[in-house]
């Protein structure tokens, strides 16, 4: 998972979008029943669709929870509070954010969506949203949200996309350098990993295979620079800054799994000098 500013996709939106989408809160707020206000919801629900182009170009047509690019899934726009329910729970849902972009996450199907999985792995958000024991849930415009304690990573949340960490087996699990700043963190990774199905077999596998071709990397720059120390070839000294400029391309944000890549790089570099300069240097 990186980092989505959401001020990236404020600056995109259309005044004629955000019209619109004030002119339906209006109608949302004057409601008098549930029901109506479903009816208001799934009428207008072409409004967050219009923004899934914006969304999905911030993180460079990634999913914002697992960091996969499929170009033949229909992704969708989730509402990271849910709209219309929160499973497991008598709740309305958080329909008065129905039309807040801030509350739109560009998704793909098993992340957004319950799916059972290879290997007796299932998860999927769907219209799960778990809160941390003794935080006060939002059931209205009138409450405060930052008294409720979401337990979902949220990939616009910095702090939230500092807890996961991913291993040379494509496992996610807590960041071991920073889980001591945040004491929700473990149960946040535990949820995270189970709803939006980051254990998922396929997506593991593709983790690890990332995982493994940027340690190939630093192996093939440290040895690279070996040589080129003591032979001063040039062919050595190319194939160093050839192997480094790969471990910088590894960390662009527009790269599948970029967050695993800058796990391994920052794992590996105490025992791979190419692994710490690429951290120190090349982590822009």
């Amino acid at each position: 998972m990186i980092f989505i500013d959401v001020e990236e996709v404020k600056l995109k939106i259309k005044p004629t979008w955000l019209a619109a989408a004030r002119d339906v809160k209006k109608l949302l707020s004057a409601a008098a029943t549930a029901k109506e206000r479903k009816r208001i919801i799934d009428d207008n629900s072409h409004l967050w669709r219009e923004l899934k182009t914006i969304l999905a170009s911030v993180s460079h047509l990634k999913c914002w929870y697992c960091e996969t690019r499929d170009h033949r899934s229909d992704n969708a726009v989730d509402h990271y509070r849910p709209k219309s329910r929160v499973a497991g729970e008598h709740h309305p849902g958080y329909w008065w954010l129905a039309f807040d972009s801030d509350n739109f996450r560009f998704a793909c199907t098993y992340c957004n969506s319950w799916r059972n999985g290879p290997e007796g792995t299932a998860g999927g958000k769907q219209d799960y949203f778990p809160i941390l024991a003794g935080s006060i849930r939002a059931v209205g415009p009138e409450s405060i949200l930052s008294e409720e304690v979401p337990l979902l990573i949220d990939p616009c949340s910095a702090t939230d996309v500092a807890l996961l960490w991913f291993d040379e087996t494509g496992q996610a699990s807590g960041n071991p350098h920073g889980m001591e700043f945040d004491s929700a963190a473990k149960q946040k990774v535990t949820e995270s990993i189970k709803y939006y199905h980051l254990d998922h077999v396929p997506l593991v596998e593709a983790r690890r295979r990332i995982y493994a071709e940027v340690l190939k990397i630093c192996d093939d720059a440290d040895k690279a620079n070996k040589w080129w120390n003591k032979s001063r070839e040039q062919s050595a000294y190319d194939g160093y800054r050839e192997a480094m400029g790969r471990l910088a391309r590894s960390l662009k944000r527009e790269n599948e799994y970029s967050a695993v890549a800058l796990c391994a790089i920052r794992g590996y570099r105490a025992t791979s000098d190419a692994a710490r300069i690429a951290f120190e240097y090349l982590n822009r």
